[in-house]
């Protein structure tokens, strides 16, 4: 570095309001000065703290406030004497609106017009920010949540928690400091009301693009504030804060990139109308901070809510002289004078009832126990009332056991489940059709569901299914013929119920009569017919494989009527595993 430009570097490390030190070109970049930004709703919060209350549902505010601040932007020597004031004077007035919606959610605005700047300029620079003169600044946008409050009201001792944002549109002037680019500040509010004061402390990062002059760094800040707020009267409330920035980012964490303020002030509102002003000192010189500041404003706000009054004592009420008692009965008409009778109970088996009696002009109530006689016991009567009915036949549907037998008629089995109801057996009749293949017989000699004689059986050492009958088909046909439906539904019936057996071949078979081509065709198309009847009835297709051998495979002499009828047949075979 060389000496001119360390005698620079020196002045701006002496420099006490703010580092703006190297010479601004035309292609310099400027930021926004103005470092106070108060609250959009100057009655819900403090100045420039944010509280963690928001507003009731559609509550607005609409409020002008006037901020003027000395000497925010000075040049100083390295020796800390101040050369010039780059901005001796800063005036603006801020337009600060806000609205709540839904008791959660409010959001405010921010319009601030820098009516007044003076100031002298950078030595060396061709710009002056000090003679900007009027103008719109950035306009700023406040959203504000509330996660949660243990309040019932915003003046309620208790504790609540916000989270909240000041965003930046970029509309002022950067070359007279009035504005910079956008930026986006998050913060976290949190509150406490203990006794009537509120003490807030807000803490929040503000993203921007950085502008470094010399040693001076513009850049991403984190904010804090913390203040309290007391209520001198219902209408009166006295305010003090003190907020600063920190620039992470900074080469240096000098004063100048470090601004500290703390502002004072006060508050009255009367019903809507909100008046305030206060004033404050920079505390840790830097960008921004001004030797002193004062403002004031005036605004329409929501009406704080009054404590509810205390209420008004009732007076004790006089007793009134007691009347000379009236008898409660007389013995001629004890039933009628005297008809809260308690009801009669069963304990331990025994009737307890009660008789109405007057004694001496008071309703009394004698007890009686009975001892329920043979073949009743203390119960329920028809009324509802305890008294000594006849023994129920049973307590619990266990107790009926005299259900009339099983019947069987029309392939169709009765049985009889026995009930308990009201102490009464009853017998309800329940209907089972018998299932395929079952039918209605005698069990031990019992009617039950038993299952039909079968005609199917699995030949474990010949490897074959044996059916008691032939499959019959229509002459010189693949048509099954209805009679045999039976017997394959019971083929169906052993596959399913052994399905161990994973691989079965239909063989269909003929006689010799004719030629050979036209039997082999006809025993493959016969076999074709079984299998399909056996998936049709639920057997998985991969289990069943169909074969016709025609005349090749005799049983019997084909040179007879009867061995040609044996040789047509069909037959089911256990295939071995391949």
């Amino acid at each position: 570095m060389n000496g001119s430009k360390k005698s620079v570097v020196t002045m701006a490390a002496a420099l006490g309001a703010t580092a703006l030190l190297a010479p601004l070109n035309a292609s310099a970049q400027g930021f926004e000065l103005q470092q106070f930004n108060p609250m959009p709703n100057p009655s819900g919060n403090l100045f420039s703290t944010s509280s963690a209350d928001v507003g009731a549902h559609l509550d607005w505010s609409a409020t002008l406030l006037f901020n003027y601040s000395n000497d925010p932007l000075v040049l100083r020597n390295s020796d800390g004497d101040r050369i010039d004031s780059v901005v001796a004077d800063h005036a603006t007035t801020h337009l600060l609106l806000s609205l709540a919606l839904l008791d959660r959610f409010e959001l405010g605005v921010d319009v601030p017009v820098v009516v007044w700047q003076r100031g002298s300029g950078v030595p060396g620079g061709e710009q002056a920010p000090g003679e900007g003169g009027f103008g719109v600044g950035d306009i700023r946008l406040v959203p504000k949540v509330q996660v949660f409050s243990t309040r019932e009201s915003a003046q309620d001792n208790g504790v609540a928690l916000a989270v909240l944002a000041d965003v930046f549109v970029p509309t002022g002037n950067e070359e007279s400091l009035q504005g910079g680019d956008f930026r986006v500040g998050p913060r976290v509010a949190f509150d406490a009301i203990v006794g009537g004061p509120r003490i807030a402390a807000n803490l929040g990062y503000l993203y921007r693009p950085g502008v470094s002059y010399e040693n001076l760094t513009v850049d991403d800040t984190l904010g804090w504030n913390l203040g309290v707020e007391v209520p001198v009267t219902p209408e009166l409330r006295a305010t003090a804060e003190v907020f600063g920035k920190l620039t992470p980012l900074a080469d240096s964490l000098e004063s100048y990139n470090s601004p500290t303020e703390l502002v004072a002030g006060a508050k009255y509102q009367w019903g809507n109308l909100l008046v305030m002003g206060g004033g404050g000192l920079g505390l840790v010189s830097g960008y921004g901070t001004p030797d002193w500041r004062a403002f004031a404003g005036v605004g329409w706000a929501p009406a704080l809510l009054e404590p509810a009054p205390e209420p008004e004592p009732t007076p004790e009420p006089q007793p009134e002289p007691e009347p000379e008692p009236e008898p409660e009965c007389r013995a001629a008409s004890v039933e009628l004078d005297c008809p809260d009778v308690p009801a009669a109970s069963c304990e331990e088996g025994q009737l307890t009832s009660y008789v109405a009696a007057c004694e001496e002009g008071a309703c009394a109530y004698r007890e009686a126990t009975t001892t329920c006689g043979e073949g009743t016991v203390c119960g329920t009567d028809e009324e509802g009332q305890a008294a000594c009915v006849a023994k129920a036949e049973c307590e619990v549907d266990g107790d009926c056991t005299n259900a009339p037998s099983p019947t069987c008629e029309d392939n169709t089995l009765t049985t009889y489940a026995g009930m308990c109801a009201e102490g009464s057996c009853e017998y309800a009749p329940s209907t089972t059709t018998c299932e395929e293949g079952f039918e209605c017989g005698l069990t031990r000699g019992v009617p039950a569901c038993v299952q039909k004689t079968e005609l199917v059986k699995i030949d474990e050492e010949t490897k074959r299914i044996e059916i008691s009958e032939i499959v019959y088909f229509a002459t010189g046909s693949d048509e099954i013929e209805e009679r045999s439906f039976e017997l394959l539904n019971q083929v169906a019936q052993v596959l399913e119920n052994n399905p161990q057996v994973e691989a079965v071949r239909i063989e269909g078979h003929t006689d010799n009569v004719g030629r050979r081509a036209s039997n082999v065709d006809l025993s493959q198309r016969r076999a074709e017919s079984v299998r399909t009847y056996l998936i049709n009835r639920g057997i998985v297709a991969e289990r069943l494989s169909a074969q016709g051998f025609g005349p090749d495979r005799p049983v019997a002499d084909n040179g007879t009527a009867t061995g040609r009828g044996k040789n047509r047949r069909v037959e089911f075979h256990i295939a071995d595993d391949e």
